[in-house]
């Protein structure tokens, strides 16, 4: 598992439109995972939340509250969520 994988899905999902809607459209956390796991991608939940709290501060504005717990939540929710003002790689 690795921060460089949490890096390269967030790239993904926001470059690839019906990659990002594949997964909205999944049916739960499982099959979400197994998209993710089936694209090549490998972290954890933590590792993502890491990268999009990096994310938010390299764009000069920390998360808050609701959103560090949307990223948390992110796995069961959805995976295109960016912090506002973060940065498009």
């Amino acid at each position: 598992m690795s921060m460089q994988s949490a890096k390269d899905f967030l790239k993904r999902v926001q470059a690839d439109q019906a990659f990002q809607d594949r997964l909205e459209t999944s049916g739960d956390l499982e099959a979400r995972q197994r998209i993710i796991k089936e694209a090549g991608f490998d972290f954890t939940m933590e590792e993502y939340k890491q990268v999009a709290e990096e994310m938010a501060a390299a764009a000069g504005k920390p998360l808050t509250p609701e959103e560090l717990q949307q990223v948390a939540g992110g796995l069961g929710q959805r995976f295109g969520y960016f912090p506002p003002g973060c940065p498009t790689y």
